[in-house]
């Protein structure tokens, strides 16, 4: 028996959201205020019975909340039912012919039929109609007040905010699953209230908050307070008896020593307070006793400590670091709860036992929390031992922001949480497998390429697709030229100051020419994302043998062969992505000259193709017709050849110094030194220079040391305020199509 979904509806930022969980672990993924800890909270709230408050309410019921009493009218009309007003959990059970159903009875068990094999356990906090009818009554009595007193009305949300629980009320049902239609039918329900079913048999619900108490202060030993925890438990199983007892001789034992060592010890005082009256001859002298308790002994007087079998040095727990005392708190912690599910000795642990972990990154290294996720598996594998010898199993749900965790998961426990409008949207990376059915190898090579290489990807804002090592060295410089140029003309316009692409959460993908691998899941999760690539340039030439004669093929026609050429010799482009995304027919001469909005795209799931639209997620970005300083317009094929073109001065700097000597080889010795000497002196254009790059990373790297900074005083016209700018990378220029890519990536 398991919990295969959660329905959540109007909790804080999970407005109307659906989670498929697996049967032993879900890995919780995403940024920051996505909804995960919302998760966590409603399902303590409802299976555990902690307190709602106004802030559980998502913004937009609240919204639909005061529109129904700020209405003249009823919610429903005559004759329809009452509308839901409230939050709402929704827990889809699957089980099967070997599960024990002696907890969830007949009246928890909606169909009959035995081949619906799913219960529905719905909570719900809600305003029921003869309630509403109360609440508005007493608001407009208590605004009718204020307006006698103040001539002022109060306002409706404020009114609920403290008020809402005289008005609400919690609500627990068993509601038919349609097999039929794969929905629950939420007309026809038990409630589980009035049948008193103790939902705590079917569902055990713990967790383990990601705020921990654990501190390495001297005087804090929250680890030995665990122990004292999981002492307790033992205290209560038969299998622990003979060590219980030993443990409480010990301690009578104990008690009769100490005894006559505090008589000796106390003895003076004790006198002393005979003599001032404190005892009379009716009472019986005082004495100090020891009362040593097993439980309090362990809390209060143990130590855990670590240190090195060899050396024989053993520190405290305080003295460890925040990571280690992290980690062994988790194990600790989630042994204490392994033993409450257990329940006591007497009972049985629950059909259903859900353990929610909150981020178990915290405080711990890369590698420690590597270590952590393999190891948790065969941990809560173990289950929960059950007298008849046969364990009950635990599901988990582990929230997460680490993609050190991620890396060493399984990609198909993955769900993935995005905030989008106000509301959150979870996927399951699972379900990307049936996306990708027709090419499973692009599957294949994502599920490993995210999951070892980029799961960084996952807790993006924005994302750059690249085509190498060349950009993927120089974008960090162009992402700053960018962020300083952008705050150069904000202060002399005296503008707002946007928010810099290096302090934004963005992604550098490396990916080659295979961006169109990654279309199915840019579209998935929905992620604001630029690629940039080449335009690759071809032209159509008959293929020759060594002797220069045309080759023919099996029918006689003459073979054809696509070489490089630049874009004006082009017939075609060779980028297989440039053809995905904006169509297999697409000509040269069109990608040549579509502007920035036509290669803003969106997913048309209706048609499953790429469609051009100015808010889309995804742009395309590739060489385009652009001057350089001498005025010359050229349209590069490649990074390089648009680097050359635009920034001729800068690589003319480095060939030759001042006395026309040749220094291309000292700070260029990447590049072929007769191609560089033929650049600087106009003997060939920059196509050619491009072909003379030996290696790309190298390049990008002497770029980078052979940058200047200069220092830009500044005035701004309006406030008259001055300030010092300081300009790195200033002595080369961004090629426009990049420049472009990364101003639209900027913007929200």
């Amino acid at each position: 028996m398991r919990i295969s979904e959660i329905k959540v509806e109007n909790f804080r930022l999970l407005k109307n959201s659906s989670i498929q969980l697996e049967e032993d672990l879900s890995l919780i993924l995403g940024k920051n205020n996505c909804g995960k800890t919302s998760l966590l909270l409603i399902l303590d709230k409802f299976l555990n019975g902690s307190p709602f408050s106004f802030d559980d309410f998502n913004s937009s019921f609240r919204d639909e909340l005061k529109s129904y009493f700020e209405s003249d009218s009823y919610p429903n009309s005559i004759g329809e039912p009452f509308p839901f007003i409230g939050i709402s959990l929704k827990l889809f059970i699957k089980y099967d012919d070997n599960d024990d159903l002696s907890n969830i009875g007949d009246k928890v068990i909606m169909d009959l039929d035995p081949e619906n094999k799913v219960i529905v356990l719905g909570f719900e906090y809600k305003l029921l109609e003869s309630e509403f009818a109360n609440l508005k009554d007493d608001y407009n009595a208590m605004n009718s007040q204020r307006e006698l007193e103040s001539n002022q009305t109060g306002d409706i949300l404020s009114f609920i905010k403290q008020n809402f629980r005289n008005y609400f009320t919690t609500s627990k049902k068993s509601i038919l699953y349609d097999t039929e239609t794969g929905k629950e039918n939420d007309s026809v329900y038990t409630d589980l209230l009035k049948e008193k079913i103790n939902i705590g048999n079917i569902v055990n619900f713990k967790w383990i908050n990601a705020r921990r108490n654990v501190s390495n202060k001297d005087t804090e030993r929250s680890l030995s307070t665990q122990s004292a925890k999981i002492y307790k438990k033992m205290e209560d199983e038969d299998v622990n008896r003979t060590v219980i007892d030993k443990f409480k001789n010990a301690l009578t034992e104990t008690d009769k020593k100490l005894e006559d060592i505090y008589g000796e010890m106390f003895n003076e005082i004790i006198e002393d307070v005979r003599k001032f009256g404190g005892t009379t001859q009716d009472q019986s002298s005082i004495r100090i006793t020891s009362t040593l308790q097993h439980k309090e002994l362990l809390e209060d007087n143990t130590t855990v400590v670590y240190g090195s079998s060899n050396s024989g040095i053993e520190l405290p727990e305080s003295y460890n670091g925040l990571g280690y005392m992290n980690l062994i708190s988790m194990i600790f912690e989630i042994k204490i709860i392994l033993n409450e599910f257990q329940n006591s000795k007497d009972s049985y642990p629950a059909d259903i036992n859900l353990l929610f972990i909150e981020e178990p990154e915290v405080h711990t290294h890369p590698q420690m929390q590597k270590i952590f996720i393999k190891n948790i598996k065969s941990l809560l594998g173990e289950g929960i031992p059950v007298r008849s010898g046969q364990n009950r199993k635990l599901q988990t749900i582990i929230s997460t922001h680490s993609a050190h965790i991620v890396a060493e998961s399984d990609f198909e426990d993955i769900k993935y949480f995005r905030k989008e409008d106000n509301e959150v949207k979870s996927k399951s990376l699972k379900d990307l497998e049936k996306i990708y059915c027709e090419n499973k190898n692009n599957y294949k090579f994502l599920k490993q390429y995210l999951t070892l290489h980029r799961s960084d990807l996952f807790f993006a804002d924005k994302v750059i697709f690249i085509e190498g090592d060349t950009e993927r060295i120089l974008l960090p410089a162009m992402m700053k030229k960018i962020d300083i140029e952008d705050e150069l003309n904000e202060f002399l316009k005296d503008e707002n100051t946007s928010l810099p692409l290096l302090s934004q959460n963005i992604s550098i993908i490396e990916v080659g020419a295979y961006s169109h691998v990654f279309e199915e899941f840019i579209d998935f999760i929905g992620v604001k994302s630029l690629i940039i690539t080449d335009i690759d340039s071809f032209e159509t030439v008959f293929d020759k043998d060594k002797e220069g004669n045309k080759k023919l093929k099996s029918d006689g026609t003459e073979k054809t062969k696509e070489l490089a050429c630049r874009v004006s010799d082009g017939d075609g482009s060779s980028n297989y992505s440039l053809k995905y995304f904006l169509g297999k027919d697409i000509e040269l001469e069109s990608l040549a000259k579509l502007t920035l909005i036509e290669r803003t795209l969106i997913k048309n799931s209706d048609e499953n193709e790429w469609k051009v639209n100015e808010e889309g997620h995804v742009l395309l970005q590739y060489q385009s017709e652009e001057k350089n300083k001498e005025d010359q317009l050229y349209h590069a094929r490649s990074f390089e050849d648009s680097f050359f073109h635009i920034n001729k001065e800068f690589i003319k700097k480095h060939t030759f110094n001042e006395e026309e000597e040749f220094t291309g080889s000292l700070y260029f010795p990447s590049l072929t030194q007769k191609k560089m000497k033929d650049f600087a002196t106009d003997k060939i254009d920059s196509y050619e220079m491009a072909n003379g790059v030996g290696k790309k990373p190298a390049f990008a790297m002497e770029i980078l040391l052979n940058s200047k900074m200069n220092e830009i005083n500044m005035c701004c016209i309006k406030t008259r305020q001055e300030r010092t700018l300081r300009q790195e990378y200033s002595n080369w220029e961004i090629p426009k199509y990049i420049k472009e890519g990364l101003q639209w990536l900027k913007e929200d």
